[in-house]
């Protein structure tokens, strides 16, 4: 195993596992400097995030995806308010492609900074986040 899928593996598991034993005062986890992930989104949860800063977020979680609590339209009009700007990228739970990976990558790199990623668990967001960083796209 290389050390670069030995490093995706380990933060992967770690990520599952802190959204599953977070309290409820975490809202966000960072995986990098610019960039955090989080999970189950509603609206207060959101509006608290964007409070912390955020400039731009990416909504990785399919608008039809089981128990959504809340679609991009409504992360949108919360996130007008702020200034922040949001882009949809939905991508299936482990279906994800190099065509999503480098999809990401381009976003990341023109987006304001920090950044704000979302999906149900923060797993497909950070496998795409730790994918495109390790197959050198991502410039920081």
């Amino acid at each position: 195993m290389t050390k670069s899928l030995a490093r995706l593996l380990l933060s992967l598991s770690i990520l599952g596992s802190s959204f599953v034993n977070a309290d409820s005062k975490t809202l966000s986890i960072p995986l990098d400097l610019n960039i955090s992930v989080s999970g189950q989104m509603n609206a207060e949860k959101f509006s608290q995030l964007l409070q912390q800063g955020f400039k731009s977020v990416i909504v990785n979680r399919p608008d039809n995806d089981l128990n959504n609590q809340i679609k991009i339209d409504q992360l949108r009009d919360i996130a007008e308010k702020s200034h922040v700007s949001v882009i949809y990228q939905p991508v299936s739970s482990g279906k994800i492609t190099q065509t999503d990976v480098v999809e990401f990558a381009k976003y990341y790199n023109n987006l304001p900074k920090p950044v704000l990623l979302i999906c149900k668990t923060g797993t497909r967001s950070s496998s795409l986040f730790n994918q495109a960083k390790s197959q050198g796209l991502l410039h920081e």
